[in-house]
């Protein structure tokens, strides 16, 4: 087999299918995977529309896709072949990092100074193989189902977000109930938190937390609120004070600065969401932020490997997430699952390159 079928991104904003795509080769320590399940995130919808935030990032001509799991295929010169058989189910850190800037110097991987990523400026997992430095492989538990092992990447923004301070017994803000906020909420739960706020904007988004919230039977666990109508208010009322973790993952300004204002003093703020402007305006910030004695945490991807090993941890304890999944369809769909994830139709849209298994 010498060519393959899979998603590139010609130039910004314009994609096709492609069946004569070179299957890939391992380099020296690396691997070739092929590819059983791959999951749309929304920065794929980002770089298919267009948007100018992602033009500085993509590398057209690039094979686009960033999440997803499937068995190791073949080995690059350097690999010690007991690490990595052939056949062996697994999934991949996505960013390839230097190791040698101050932030891999130091072990905070995840925020390599010069990482590049496949999927957006390296080839990607849209397609029947990929090939991934081995060094970033991670074997999976062989009763995984593929639909969730299509999912880590973005599962583990949420356990990074989560668990970058304790939330057990304690109260949390969830700021933007997309696909990562969703997961935020189930992570929160499982691992304790005493009681959760999910705030959002939209009414697709309101009623997918509260059917989650009934489906679940978190009513006394969890309270969902629209963000228009005076959540800081509503939320420091009800916890007397203010939240003691905000997770802010909208990216909006106002959820930026309502997650500042909505947390107790001495409490902490987790920012995973990108806004759209390069400047973001802090409200009053002297009276929110500085005199409340706040923690800001940023959070970017998933540490390596810290957060991979917690993330497996939660769904071996039980933490179920399949049905965040609405919908599954062949690689060839992938305009449709584009645009209906785009628009909140669907949760996660998962992919299949070479039919369900």
């Amino acid at each position: 087999m010498t060519s393959m079928k899979g998603v590139q991104l010609t130039a910004p904003g314009q994609f096709r299918l492609r069946t004569d795509l070179a299957v890939p080769e391992p380099g020296p320590r690396e691997v070739r995977l092929r590819v059983t399940a791959c999951g749309i995130c929304g920065t794929d919808v980002h770089i298919c529309a267009g948007d100018p935030s992602m033009n500085g990032l993509i590398a057209p001509p690039v094979t686009l896709g960033h999440e997803f799991c499937g068995v190791v295929d073949k080995l690059g010169a350097g690999i010690d072949e007991k690490r990595l058989q052939l056949g062996t189910y697994v999934s991949a850190e996505m960013h390839e990092i230097c190791g040698v800037c101050p932030a891999c110097r130091t072990g905070a991987f995840h925020a390599c100074a010069t990482a590049r990523i496949r999927g957006i400026n390296l080839n990607g997992a849209f397609a029947e193989f990929v090939v991934v430095s081995a060094s970033n492989v991670v074997p999976l538990p062989k009763d995984l189902p593929v639909q969730v092992g299509a999912i880590l990447d973005p599962l583990g923004n949420a356990v990074h977000t989560v668990m970058k301070t304790d939330v057990k017994d304690r109260t949390v803000a969830i700021i933007g109930y997309g696909p990562i906020g969703a997961f935020c909420g189930e992570v929160a739960t499982f691992v304790g938190a005493s009681h959760i706020f999910i705030l959002d904007v939209a009414e697709q988004a309101l009623a997918r937390a509260r059917e989650w919230v009934a489906r679940r039977g978190l009513k006394d666990k969890v309270t969902v609120l629209d963000a228009r109508e005076k959540p800081v208010e509503t939320i420091v009322d009800m916890t007397k004070g203010g939240v003691d973790v905000s997770l802010e993952i909208s990216g909006h300004p106002a959820g930026i600065n309502n997650a500042i204002a909505m947390t107790r003093p001495a409490g902490h703020v987790v920012n995973l969401g990108l806004p759209k402007a390069d400047t973001v305006g802090i409200e009053k910030f002297s009276k929110n932020f500085i005199f409340k004695g706040l923690t800001m945490h940023a959070v970017i991807g998933r540490e390596m490997f810290r957060t991979w090993d917690q993330m497996l941890d939660l769904l071996k304890r039980g933490m179920d997430i399949r049905h965040f999944v609405t919908a599954e369809m062949p690689l060839e769909q992938f305009g449709k699952g584009v645009e209906r994830f785009g628009k909140g139709l669907e949760q996660k849209v998962v992919l299949y390159p070479s039919g369900h298994p």
